[in-house]
């Protein structure tokens, strides 16, 4: 495959593709797409909207605003195209956005992400070197296409850009996470009641989320709605209990939860 490229957009042409590779990506419905005409002016007032290329052809993007802290950006969207993941694309967009960031006097960003989706899960934490510890419960209401079905709870993903944990993930990115050795907040295949597991205290816990959550949501809506009502409970008693999410392991998918 050609090599990926990124650069930032400019003008109605280039900001409309972006609202197509959002339909293309997420499956959205015209109430959820961010338009052409908000895009243009987030970037007149200094947000960034840059775009993924193989040869000519955008095949993803990264959207982020300003806000009321000069040195915070709020990365709202990121999408590549369904052929071109596992391209390297989404983590050169990332790149691209610490590097535009800095030069700018911008030293974190934070994002939202559904925490269920462990291939997002394992990108942010694993391999950008992001932490959580803030859950927000059905925090954008209904939404449509692939998210449909479910409360839209979200983490809050914190991305310290000049961190040395962040430029170690980002440029040389670490193996797959081992979890041998490590405690478990909960293991869902044990049946105990979810009490059993709310009351554990060690420097380092584990909670296990589906393999494929979009298949459940779409399979199994009650089921999909038990994993929401489970995984809220846990992950928001721990964070307020001062644990963050620092890390992740796959296969199982599990969240590496650790005290601030």
């Amino acid at each position: 495959m050609a090599e990926v490229h990124v650069r930032e957009l400019k003008g109605p042409e280039e900001m409309e593709a972006v609202v197509e590779l959002q339909r293309k990506v997420w499956g959205r419905a015209e109430s959820d797409l961010v338009p052409r005409g908000l895009l243009i002016a987030a970037q007149d007032e200094g947000g960034l909207v840059a775009g993924a290329f193989v040869e000519e052809k955008m095949v993803g993007f990264v959207f982020g605003f300003p806000t009321q802290d000069p040195t915070l950006q709020h990365s709202h969207m990121l999408g590549v195209l369904e052929p071109y993941r596992g391209t390297g694309a989404a983590l050169l967009l990332k790149r691209f956005q610490r590097d535009w960031c800095l030069a700018r006097g911008i030293c974190k960003v934070v994002w939202t992400f559904d925490p269920l989706r462990g291939v997002n899960a394992n990108f942010n934490l694993r391999k950008l070197g992001a932490t959580a510890k803030t859950y927000l419960p059905d925090h954008y209401g209904p939404m449509t296409g692939i998210n449909a079905g479910a409360p839209s709870d979200r983490l809050l993903a914190e991305w310290e850009l000049l961190s040395e944990r962040v430029y170690t993930r980002i440029y040389a990115p670490p193996p797959e996470a081992q979890a041998e050795g490590l405690p478990q907040a909960n293991r869902v295949e044990e049946e105990k009641p979810l009490e059993a597991f709310l009351d554990l205290e060690a420097p380092r816990l584990l909670f296990q989320i589906p393999e494929d959550w979009g298949r459940i949501l779409k399979d199994d809506p009650a089921l999909a709605l038990t994993w929401r009502e489970h995984s809220r409970r846990v992950l928001g008693h721990y964070f307020a209990r001062g644990y963050r999410a620092v890390d992740f392991v796959r296969h199982p998918n599990r969240y590496v939860l650790a005290k601030d």
